[in-house]
């Protein structure tokens, strides 16, 4: 990294380029792996084996390594970027990545030739799982408020849960397993502790958040309702179709709120924070 500037000055990945292939690809990257690894979990827990979840996995996350070229700025860095695994949090991504993919597509041809192994089922399950975690490490930058505490475990949360009412919705029939339920529940947790972080996130000026931050409840909850609330009251009446469609759309809010939602500690912000503090104590 560059040292001719403070950490708190750089500009953020989401700000440095559109934010349309950042959330393409963390969408279909997180949903790929979410797949694989719930995919991995049923068939351990349950035996309940699915070789197309993890076809559809692997298919996702290719889909979204191919986009990640733009988020990389250059094809050629995609290669490059992997040889700075252990030092770098980008290098650590794209590394998991190919582990990720790697581990998915092994699975998904073992299942579908009619081969399963419990060995490469964890396997698969374990790279796609760490994939996650460095989804969410990636971003856990100084400089970035809106991207610290519970938002490093919401890429693991969310992909898990995603993946298991997709699961359960397509290839499950005659109930629902606990395990789902307790996979939606976990993630419920993680997002409403994010969005307590944001609602106490104090801005002084909405010129330092941007457009999105006053309306950060509505994104922050349409993302709530569309992956935990509603797939786990639709799944036990009987509508996995809808829960599954739900979960997709609440996959691709979580990314675009993550990334419009974002807030830099900048010089800007400290002279907004100083300019807070004289008004009001002007008006007192």
């Amino acid at each position: 990294m560059s040292r001719d500037h403070p950490p708190a000055e750089r500009q953020s990945p989401a700000l440095a380029g559109g934010l349309g292939p950042l959330v393409a690809f963390t969408s279909l990257a997180i949903a790929g792996a979410g797949l694989a690894a719930a995919s991995a979990c049923f068939a351990l827990l349950y035996r309940h084996s699915w070789p197309p979840a993890a076809a559809a996995g692997a298919l996702l996350l290719a889909a979204g390594l191919v986009l990640s070229f733009g988020h990389l700025g250059q094809k050629r860095r995609a290669g490059l970027a992997a040889l700075g695994a252990g030092r770098s949090r980008l290098s650590n991504e794209v590394f998991a990545a190919a582990l990720a993919l790697a581990g998915a597509s092994a699975a998904a041809a073992a299942g579908l030739a009619g081969h399963s192994s419990t060995a490469l089922t964890a396997v698969s399950g374990a790279l796609n799982a760490l994939f996650l975690l460095s989804i969410g490490d990636v971003y856990h930058l100084r400089g970035q408020r809106t991207w610290r505490g519970s938002s490093f475990l919401t890429p693991l949360s969310g992909g898990l849960a995603f993946g298991a009412i997709v699961i359960q919705a397509l290839s499950v029939r005659g109930g629902v397993f606990v395990g789902t339920l307790v996979l939606i529940a976990i993630d419920l947790l993680v997002f409403s502790q994010r969005w307590r972080e944001l609602a106490g996130l104090q801005v002084p000026a909405p010129r330092v958040a941007g457009s999105w931050w006053p309306r950060r409840d509505q994104v922050l909850g349409a993302r709530f309702f569309l992956v935990d609330v509603l797939p786990f009251f639709l799944l036990l009446t009987r509508l996995p179709g809808l829960a599954a469609a739900c979960a997709a759309a609440g996959l691709i809010v979580d990314r675009a709120g993550f990334y419009a939602l974002a807030v830099q500690h900048t010089t800007e912000h400290e002279v907004a924070a100083v300019e807070d503090m004289l008004s009001k104590g002007s008006d007192s």
